[in-house]
């Protein structure tokens, strides 16, 4: 990511005025940009940060990726988004948590665990869900259900929903096989 870029983004992510008709495309262009990303859409105060600085912290997202108002993405752990997913309004994922088990009484100064994710093609996480950090791997065509807390791995073609989630069905998609 050049300087350039990331000077762009953060203006396109923070300036309210992004979200002015005139000029919501041209946010979405520089979203593209950035993360050189074909066919990205990018609605309002979108937010994908490494909330952490880290070795592993490093984004990657497919084509056609759609991220819905308010959505937050934590990539301090890495994140790699396949192709024609979508995350919806208010979704917040998460790649790393403080070590609060055993350590300091005052978690600022425990360390902070990172955790990987990768979300396969297809996959929709819905409106006010919630990824936490141990959650490795969202399969393809696979669905985490409006304001679910996902705290596990999801299967291709599964659908999650509560809090915490659970597999609720398998979507009987053709050529799935």
């Amino acid at each position: 990511m050049s300087a350039l870029s990331k000077t762009c983004y953060v203006f396109a992510r923070t300036l309210s005025a992004f979200g002015l008709p005139g000029l919501r495309g041209l946010r979405t262009r520089v979203y593209r940009w950035h993360f050189r990303a074909e066919r990205m859409s990018v609605s309002d105060r979108v937010m994908v940060v490494a909330a952490h600085r880290s070795e592993h912290a490093a984004i990657a997202f497919g084509r056609g990726v759609e991220l819905g108002a308010d959505a937050y993405i934590d990539y301090s752990g890495g994140v790699q988004v396949g192709d024609h997913v979508a995350i919806s309004e208010s979704a917040k994922i998460f790649t790393h948590n403080h070590v609060v088990r055993r350590g300091h009484a005052d978690w600022h100064l425990n360390p902070i665990e990172f955790s990987p994710l990768r979300i396969e093609d297809f996959a929709w996480v819905g409106a006010g869900a919630i990824v936490l950090p141990r959650v490795k791997r969202i399969g393809r065509g696979a669905i985490v259900g409006a304001g679910a807390v996902l705290a596990e791995d999801v299967p291709d073609f599964a659908v999650y929903a509560g809090n915490p989630a659970r597999e609720i069905f398998r979507r009987d998609i053709d050529g799935a096989g």
